[in-house]
């Protein structure tokens, strides 16, 4: 089945979050480099970035933790990102992918905040959907059946195999995207990306890429056979 539209994760697949993650470490007053060696360590033995942020605040709540940040810090950067986060192959990435008469769009699992901040980067996306906004985050198939009813507003009549969903993790993106119907594509790149590649899991998705021009090579190759 011929794919006609893209759907891309937010977290390390179109925003490298290395500097949120820095800003997370300084908070919890953990050195970058035991913040960062620990959650690779974690994510290798199969646990969660967040199975990390345990071993360093016992009883870590990301919900609670976020609102009271927020709280004594409203008008700091936080967990916010901007352009500058964007990973350099985004623009000329969608470019290409546009020129293939490809419809773009975004969601992923992302506070509020995520939604306008994107919007204000005009990356010519037809939509923009966030896990906090819909109530529901990945890798419930709640928020897939969102996702399909978000790009079924861009481009009426699309088919579940028509969808390529793009993200750096088999756990939340690969298999729950496929379960849906979707095609997938797991790319290497973030705390996840290059550990979930080598994972027997990532064998299930339709391609391994390392970046979006490979991403977009391997679609125009796809939709020509």
């Amino acid at each position: 089945m011929t794919i006609r539209t893209v759907v891309f994760d937010v977290g390390e697949t179109l925003i490298d979050e290395t500097r949120i993650f820095a800003r997370w470490a300084d908070r919890i007053g953990v050195p970058h480099l035991a913040f960062f060696g620990t959650i690779g360590g974690v994510i290798a033995s199969g646990g969660t970035h967040l199975d990390a942020f345990r071993l360093f605040v016992p009883g870590f709540d990301l919900a609670t933790e976020s609102a009271l940040w927020r709280d004594q810090d409203p008008d700091g950067p936080r967990e916010h990102f901007g352009p500058e986060d964007l990973y350099p192959d985004v623009r000329p990435g969608f470019a290409a992918l546009r020129a293939q008469d490809l419809t773009l769009v975004i969601a992923g699992n992302q506070p509020p905040e995520a939604g306008p901040a994107l919007a204000a980067m005009d990356l010519g996306v037809s939509g923009i959907g966030i896990s906090d906004d819909w109530g529901v985050a990945k890798p419930d198939p709640v928020f897939f059946d969102r996702t399909l009813d978000l790009v079924r507003e861009a481009r009426p009549g699309t088919e579940p195999g028509e969808i390529l969903y793009v993200g750096d993790r088999t756990d939340n993106d690969v298999l729950p995207a496929r379960a849906a119907g979707m095609r997938t594509a797991l790319l290497r790149r973030g705390l996840y990306g290059y550990r979930h590649a080598e994972h027997p899991d990532a064998a299930r998705a339709d391609v391994v890429a390392d970046d979006l021009f490979a991403l977009d090579t391997w679609i125009a190759e796809h939709n020509r056979a």
